[in-house]
């Protein structure tokens, strides 16, 4: 699995707006998503990697702060829940 770093770092009110508009541009362009974090994107990317259903893992978000990255992920998959992949609403990973 390829895994692109692509990821803006900063204080969620600052960045949640951007991370809703990435996360539609892939939507819009068709691409099937499933939203998640990992402290570990080499091994999350090699577990999904092998079921052969997920090709790239593309970094979104970093943050030192559990709390963030909790809040930005339940977030952005409410946001885009008729959209992406998940199975749960966030925390299930």
């Amino acid at each position: 699995m390829i895994i692109l770093d692509k990821f803006i770092t900063g204080h969620i009110t600052d960045v949640e707006s951007s991370l809703k508009k990435s996360v539609s541009a892939y939507i819009r362009k068709g691409y099937k998503l499933k939203i998640g974090i990992t402290n570990n994107p080499k091994l999350r990317a090699n577990k999904h990697g092998q079921s052969g259903r997920w090709k790239v893992m593309i970094l979104k978000y970093q943050t030192s702060s559990v709390r963030y990255i909790n809040e930005i992920e339940r977030i952005i998959i409410e946001h885009h829940w008729d959209y992406i992949e998940n199975e749960v609403a966030g925390g299930g990973g």
